[in-house]
């Protein structure tokens, strides 16, 4: 540091506001050459001329002490101008503590890492954004924060899924958040849009109008934990994700209730649960820790993999889906309809968020015996009786 700061008491002069000036300055053949501009102007400012590079520098007083600022490379920067308003910025970040150094968010993925520390999600949600950054996003969040474009955040989510573009867009956006609120650095992420609008479905794969293949797809699996935890989708009408990060603490089999913590509604709330899902529950050989365990990395069950049936012959042979996992969900809410259960009461059972100061103000009406009704009727638009559906899960057959 020394020895720099005494070279840069005595630079050369040269005319750091034109580029083809800046460009006709030759490679150092030895150490670093600095030059400062021939005039009044850029007062601090310097440019390292090395063997092969040329380089940025800005001398400035901070706290007391005198820094030495890289404020960039030539021809990235093209002139003295575009090098100081650079520089300023470079200052004032640090002389507020918002640079890289002082806030340690160097990357993206720094500021991530800063955000998920302060959040209140469940440690199974942070490791899902985890994931989808490592499968999808690695390269981007590798990079320094000041480098990031909005051309390069539209590259990282193009040509995925829009369920996939719009969790990765999530992600990107609280990762930036967090990085503008350290660094004081303009939130790039503003300005993402999700190209390719995400329309839900709202179908499931098979014809409603006619018996409901669900049970007997689910009752075949040989699996007990996944079984169960299909079950709980459909009688329940759970998500997947609040199913299979479920935990004991969260059944209350005496009461015949489950509870969800942070739906995705951001909400909690208890749920009773019917008789039949009761039964397979209490089927499962454990009571501790995750109600379907898993040898992965989250100790849960990580996927829920659809139903399929083959069709066709031959070599034109081929699977098709038949039964999803958020299929469950839509035929719960078409068999409480069917049972013409009130608004109301569905819109509790399915968790939904409250839409009216009714709503807002109801403690609960939703009971044991409307989930009874719902999975009776799931029962039998499956074609089967709730004597014959019980018999088959205390067989296990």
């Amino acid at each position: 540091m020394q020895k720099l700061l005494q070279s840069l008491d005595m630079p050369n002069l040269a005319n750091l506001r034109s580029r083809p000036k800046i460009q006709a300055i030759k490679p150092s053949k030895g150490n670093t050459v600095f030059y400062r501009h021939d005039g009044d102007a850029f007062q601090g400012l310097r440019l390292a001329v090395g063997k092969q590079t040329k380089t940025w520098v800005m001398s400035k007083r901070i706290s007391g002490k005198v820094r030495s600022i890289t404020v960039g490379r030539w021809p990235e920067i093209a002139n003295g101008e575009a090098a100081m308003d650079v520089a300023r910025e470079k200052v004032a970040a640090l002389e507020a503590g918002t640079d890289a150094a002082a806030t340690q968010v160097v990357t993206l993925m720094d500021a991530f890492e800063s955000h998920i520390a302060r959040s209140s999600a469940k440690p199974e949600t942070k490791d899902n954004y985890r994931l989808q950054i490592k499968n999808h996003l690695a390269d981007l969040f590798g990079k320094p924060v000041e480098r990031i474009t909005l051309p390069m955040l539209e590259i990282a989510i193009k040509g995925k899924s829009p369920s996939t573009q719009l969790h990765l867009a999530q992600i990107i956006r609280m990762a930036f958040r967090r990085a503008s609120t350290l660094r004081r650095c303009f939130d790039v992420s503003a300005d993402l849009e999700v190209m390719e609008k995400h329309k839900p479905a709202s179908h499931v794969l098979f014809d409603p109008q006619e018996t409901w293949p669900a049970v007997d797809l689910i009752l075949g699996r040989r699996s007990l934990v996944h079984r169960t935890a299909w079950l709980t989708m459909l009688f329940a009408g759970f998500r997947s994700l609040n199913t299979r990060t479920l935990t004991w603490d969260q059944v209350d089999l005496e009461r015949k209730t489950i509870t969800l913590n942070e739906m995705k509604n951001g909400m909690t709330r208890t749920f009773p649960v019917a008789d039949v899902l009761i039964e397979a529950l209490t089927r499962l050989p454990h009571r501790e820790g995750y109600v379907f365990p898993a040898e992965s990395r989250t100790g849960h069950i990580h996927q829920l993999m659809a139903f399929t049936t083959t069709v066709g012959h031959g070599r034109a042979a081929h699977e098709v889906k038949v039964l999803r996992q958020h299929d469950c969900r839509r035929l719960f809410t078409t068999a409480a309809r069917r049972a013409r259960l009130p608004d109301y009461i569905i819109n509790e059972l399915r968790g939904d968020t409250p839409k009216s100061v009714q709503d807002i103000y109801d403690q609960g009406s939703a009971n044991h015996e409307d989930a009874n009704k719902i999975a009776d009727r799931i029962i039998t638009e499956c074609g089967l009786t709730p004597d014959f559906v019980l018999d088959r899960i205390k067989s296990g057959a």
